[in-house]
């Protein structure tokens, strides 16, 4: 849609869609409540090979987050800011998804439902499309002569939504090199019994280490279930985890349970907590007030497995025990044996190498052929940065596709 309406400001544009109607994608976005930016974005949140080449910070450059509020907001949008991303002020993905299709409307764009582009064919005068049309079932090639194709169509996150990696399809027809792509943003798989029907939330740090060198950390709010690690925290590392797993790679994330707190401090609540005689009959005692009585559960059940081989928590720790609890509370090591799949990720990694395309987002070699979004090999942060780039490299497809 973006790519559309920024090209409608020099062109006819036709804007086809296999869905009823345009952005089904982003109606699921955030949770429902379209987090469209967050506060603070930078080439350091992303990853991939459109990031490496120096593509992104081309399209930042010229289409920045403010030249993004300004167009939402002489389009008609409202929004704010809670936990440091930009939502629509209604707190509704549809706000954002209606106001963009008024728009489209307003400017004159024709577009064509339930309609799936087969073929893309590029003659000496422009492109050729074979269309199906999906109500009534008719195929055959549209004799329009197309000067310029965006393609935005998406990655393969969400399949149900109509992202079913048709983008990587027309980029192999044309000769240009795809990275495989793999789910991102999606929850980890652990069979450590620490992940349990026992459902925890807790503010975390966890450090990601691939055959045993760090390369991730992140803040958030982890959340367990009978299959593994979910929430943000864990989401932003996980297209990192499903990268190293393709390529045989071993996967091991240490969670944090006290970030705020030095391994020195955790050490001394323990022995204070045990001072003045004070016995450890009922181990949930020993951590009453510092964790949850769900977590705390876990907590023991961890510290017993790793630390006593299985038996019974001790009575009355003694120091060593004490500062091997707190190092283990600051450094709770679980292998990774997975991640969601596409239909639980919200993006893609992977995608169109930034190898086979020009800092204008064109295809190289193929003049008038663009592409814009998560099919391009790039994927970022949850929190807002994904729906930042989907709207930034489409509106900058379609303003440089649409000049002449």
């Amino acid at each position: 849609m973006m790519a559309a309406i920024a090209a409608s400001e020099r062109a006819r544009v036709t804007l086809f869609d296999k869905n009823e109607f345009p952005g089904r994608k982003l109606l699921q976005t955030g949770n429902g409540k379209c987090n469209f930016l967050n506060v603070s974005v930078s080439e350091h949140d992303y990853r991939g090979s459109v990031r490496d080449c120096g593509i992104f910070g081309d399209v930042y450059k010229n289409y920045g987050p403010e030249f993004l509020l300004e167009l939402f907001s002489s389009f008609g949008l409202l929004y704010h800011i809670k936990n440091n991303g930009y939502y629509p002020r209604s707190d509704s993905s549809g706000s954002v998804n209606d106001i963009l299709i008024l728009e489209l409307k307003n400017r004159g764009v024709s577009f064509h439902p339930l309609t799936l582009v087969k073929k893309i064919e590029r003659e000496e005068d422009g492109f050729f499309l074979t269309l199906c049309h999906l109500k009534s079932g008719k195929k055959g090639r549209d004799e329009r002569k197309y000067d310029t194709v965006i393609i935005t169509t998406g990655g393969m996150a969400a399949p149900k939504t109509g992202s079913t990696g048709d983008a990587w399809y027309f980029a192999k027809n044309f000769g240009l090199q795809v990275e495989e792509p793999l789910p991102a943003l999606t929850r980890l798989l652990s069979e450590d019994p620490f992940f349990n029907d026992n459902p925890v939330r807790a503010e975390v740090k966890i450090t990601l280490f691939i055959d045993g060198v760090p390369s991730g950390v992140s803040k958030g709010e982890l959340q367990t279930g009978s299959s593994g690690p979910s929430g943000i925290c864990v989401f932003d590392l996980s297209g990192r985890v499903a990268k190293a797993l393709k390529a045989g790679k071993k996967s091991r994330i240490e969670v944090d349970l006290l970030p705020e707190y030095s391994e020195d401090q955790v050490l001394s609540m323990l022995k204070k907590r045990l001072s003045g005689g004070n016995s450890c009959e009922n181990p949930v005692s020993l951590f009453t007030g510092i964790f949850s009585e769900r977590l705390t559960v876990n907590v023991i059940n961890k510290i017993s497995e790793e630390l006593f081989s299985g038996q019974e928590f001790p009575k009355k720790p003694d120091d060593k025990e004490l500062y091997n609890i707190a190092r283990l509370i600051k450094n709770m090591g679980f292998s990774i044996y997975g991640t969601g799949d596409f239909n639980s990720a919200q993006v893609t990694s992977g995608g169109i190498k930034g190898e086979s395309i020009n800092p204008d987002l064109s295809a190289k070699g193929i003049p008038g052929l663009y592409f814009a979004g998560e099919c391009l090999d790039i994927d970022g942060n949850c929190g807002g940065y994904n729906l930042y780039w989907a709207f930034a490299s489409g509106y900058a497809a379609g303003d440089k596709g649409s000049k002449p």
